[in-house]
This record gives C-alpha cells, sequence and structure tokens, in this order.
C-alpha cells in the first residue's frame, strides 16, 4: 500500500509539473521592440512588466524607432511605449488610456554657474550635453548656435559636467533628481532659471492589427493600477539607480 501512495505521488507531481510547463509553453507572444542601444534599457523593463501583467510572453526585438513605428501600422508588432499622442497616428494606432507617465525636461547646470542660463537666449554659444538618441522641443533641435555635445546618457553628462567640459545639460527631472541624490551631489548641480515649458506625456499604444486590442479595457486597468501603486515610478528609480551603479564600476 505504501509503494502504491508513493507512486500515486510520483505520478502527480510529475503530471503537475509537465501541465504548468504546458501551460508557460501556450502562452500568447506579443511583440515588442527597443532601439538597439537600450536593449535592456527603461523601456525593454516596462514592456517586460505589461507583458507580465498580461501573462503573454514578450518577444523582445531591436530596430530603429521610425521602423518600429511602420511595424506597429502593419501589424508586425504589437505594443510600443514612451510614445507620444498624435492625430496622425490615430488610426493605426490605439493610445491606452491615460497616459502611464508625465516627464519634465530640464536644464541642470552647476550651482557656482546657475544665473548664467536666465533665458532661452542665454544657450547660445553654450556647450550643452544632449543624449545622443533624444529629441527635445523643435526649438532647440533646431538651434544652431547652441554647440551640443550628444553623450551616451544622463551619467556622461554629469560626468562631463563636474568637468567642466559642458555647461549644462538637459533630461528629465524625474530621472535625474534622484541620480543626483544618489550620487550625493545634488548640492552641486542644479536647475537653471529659465527653464523650457514641455512636459512629455507617455502613452502604452497597440497596433489595431494586434490580438490585444480586444484586451484594450484589461490594458487600461492595468495602468490605472500601475500609476496608484507607483509600479512604473519605481522601475524608472531603480533603474536609474542600476545605471549610478554601474557607472561607479567602470
Amino acid at each position: 500500500m505504501d509503494k502504491l501512495i508513493k507512486r500515486f505521488i510520483v505520478f502527480i507531481t510529475l503530471f503537475l509539473c509537465q501541465y504548468s510547463y504546458g501551460n508557460e509553453a501556450i502562452k500568447p507572444v506579443i511583440r515588442a521592440a527597443v532601439a538597439e542601444e537600450f536593449r535592456t534599457g527603461l523601456h525593454s523593463k516596462y514592456l517586460q512588466y505589461f507583458a507580465d501583467k498580461l501573462n503573454v510572453t514578450l518577444e523582445l526585438s531591436t530596430m530603429p524607432f521610425a521602423r518600429r513605428i511602420a511595424q506597429i501600422k502593419s501589424g508586425e508588432l504589437d505594443l510600443i511605449v514612451g510614445i507620444q499622442k498624435t492625430e496622425a497616428r490615430q488610426d493605426e494606432f490605439i493610445y491606452i488610456m491615460p497616459h502611464y507617465e508625465q516627464l519634465s525636461y530640464r536644464l541642470f547646470t552647476l550651482k557656482k554657474d546657475q544665473n548664467k542660463i536666465k533665458s532661452y537666449q542665454d544657450l547660445s554659444g553654450k556647450h550643452i550635453g544632449v543624449n545622443r538618441y533624444a529629441k527635445y522641443f523643435k526649438v532647440f533641435d533646431e538651434d544652431k548656435t547652441i554647440d551640443k555635445f550628444k553623450a551616451s546618457g544622463v551619467m556622461q553628462n554629469i560626468e562631463l559636467l563636474l568637468r567642466g567640459r559642458i555647461d549644462a545639460f538637459i533630461h528629465y527631472e524625474q530621472s535625474t533628481l534622484p541620480l543626483l541624490a544618489k550620487a550625493d551631489i545634488d548640492n552641486n548641480i542644479v536647475q537653471t532659471p529659465y527653464q523650457p515649458n514641455i512636459e512629455a506625456r507617455h502613452y502604452l499604444a497597440i497596433s489595431s492589427h494586434s490580438v490585444l486590442v480586444k484586451r484594450q479595457h484589461e490594458l487600461q486597468q492595468i495602468i490605472a493600477k500601475a500609476i496608484k501603486n507607483k509600479d512604473l515610478l519605481t522601475i524608472r528609480l531603480n533603474h536609474y539607480a542600476e545605471v549610478y551603479e554601474k557607472s561607479l564600476n567602470k
């Protein structure tokens, strides 16, 4: 009798393992992409968060932004994050409301130089650090009187500023302030009196051809709960904490 019971327990255990494995194997697959240089970046973490909440397998590839937009329109990709809402994309994109984050571009400089940039015109002739792949606002992006140094990221811009290689840098306030505080240099680097009045609202969007179209309401609930629990903000803060820790080990 004991042997039969043991065999039965072994059989049930194996069955449950196979059942669990089978369920994992038949998870729906959704496709998304990020830029090659951000394969392990913040957006890839956001995408994994949404995939986990949807209980689907994320198939993540890398490609330039323009190609991502084209593949969302054609249905080759299912979803995209970090996208700003435009009327031109309404037919191919379905924006999931509300926006999951609202970020502010801010200019940062050394405290001793704080009053050197009191207006937009004061940027002329200055060396301003920017992220290599970022777009900010049209007037700034097209201004040839500003010497823009294309850095690999916010940590390099901070280092360049501390070394006097640039006069200021521009980055999201919500990412920069925690980094400065963690590095204990928030008293040395401050925001300039002039600040661009630019707020970037980022949305999760899905392709109108995606299987996720049927799960729009569920996605809205996931985003609403993520905002309430500050899940995405936590992911952002943890990501930049990792960026800082990695910079120390270089």
